[in-house]
């Protein structure tokens, strides 16, 4: 941890002078520490082994990485269960800005630079009072200044009058760039797990829309949310998304009209089926206005057809454990 973060207190500073990328903690039991990226790559989580060790319950062990690439930071989700969200946007990886705010389980981060310059080092003058002795000290300086500025004077002339050194110049190796290298590794890792996802949403996919064909619309839901999940913001997911719903409540909107009808027409028998139906179509969410509806509407049938309150085949399928 101590080669790649530096931890200290938001009002503390490094003591070494330079740039630094730091994130500071806004939330949590980690709320007042700065965390200073000293390393290329830390890991981020509840891990001992971790960089930056976050005591968060919806953080996972190894949750998030950072890394630098050139003169970039890169964060990464690491598989987490709960993600990792900028700025309000769930990201698998994200370059991110000065300003930015990272949720890693849940615990804010703020991604800022602080310059931190050499502070002047002060000199301690000797015991005061004895001023003639640093008077003193003055005079016999004097002769020794006027010999060390001749001196200099003789060495620059000298050093003006010799000819060039001959030969090559000496090369200074260069120093080896491989922020190339490394971009192309991390760009080669995120083609690989692009293509786990891409599969893993076409089979979420799949499941979804089978569900979709058997009318199924809460199941086909609940999976095109999955893949949203795991791709925030993919268009077919909330094309999907939003043709399933719109099915569902056209259905449920179908079975009213037609429930309606045949009570007008004493056909209570046909119009208990279809409050029924919507009973089944909404049996995930009964809160819902329009299961309740006909619930109400199913019992008060049952009245007039002077059966048990209950006694509907559908309202006792829905209490079965």
């Amino acid at each position: 941890m101590a080669k790649n973060v530096l931890v200290l207190k938001n009002f503390d500073q490094p003591k070494e002078a330079g740039s630094y990328f730091k994130l500071i903690c806004l939330t949590g039991p980690n709320k007042g520490e700065t965390y200073y990226l000293i390393g290329n790559r830390l890991v981020v989580g509840r891990s001992e082994k971790a960089d930056i060790r976050i005591n968060d319950s919806k953080t996972s062990r190894e949750h998030a990485e950072f890394t630098k690439v050139g003169n970039d930071w890169i964060v990464t989700d690491l598989g987490s269960q709960n993600g990792v969200v900028v700025n309000d946007k769930k990201a698998v990886q994200h370059k991110i800005k000065i300003g930015d705010r990272i949720i890693i389980g849940q615990t804010v981060f703020k991604f800022a630079k602080q310059d931190v310059t050499a502070k002047p080092k002060l000199v301690k003058n000797d015991e005061e009072g004895d001023e003639s002795a640093t008077s003193d000290k003055k005079k016999t300086m004097v002769p020794i200044i006027i010999l060390a500025i001749v001196f200099m004077a003789v060495f620059l002339l000298d050093e003006g009058d010799a000819p060039p050194a001959e030969g090559p110049a000496k090369k200074v190796p260069a120093y080896q760039d491989v922020t190339n290298e490394y971009v192309q590794a991390l760009q080669k890792r995120q083609a690989n797990e692009d293509k786990q996802v891409k599969e893993r949403l076409n089979s979420i996919y799949q499941r979804g829309l089978r569900e979709f064909r058997e009318k199924n619309y809460f199941r086909a839901i609940h999976e095109f949310n999955l893949a949203l999940i795991i791709a925030p913001g993919d268009a077919q997911a909330e094309y999907y998304l939003r043709k399933t719903k719109e099915h569902l409540d056209q259905s449920i909107e179908d079975f009213i009209v037609k429930a309606q009808r045949d009570e007008e027409s004493l056909k209570y028998q046909s119009a208990i089926v279809s409050y029924c139906s919507i009973i089944r179509l909404l049996y995930t969410v009964p809160e819902d206005t329009r299961y309740k509806n006909a619930e109400k509407q199913i019992r008060d049938l049952e009245l007039k057809l002077g059966l048990e309150s209950g006694e509907t085949h559908c309202l006792k399928k829905q209490r079965t454990p």
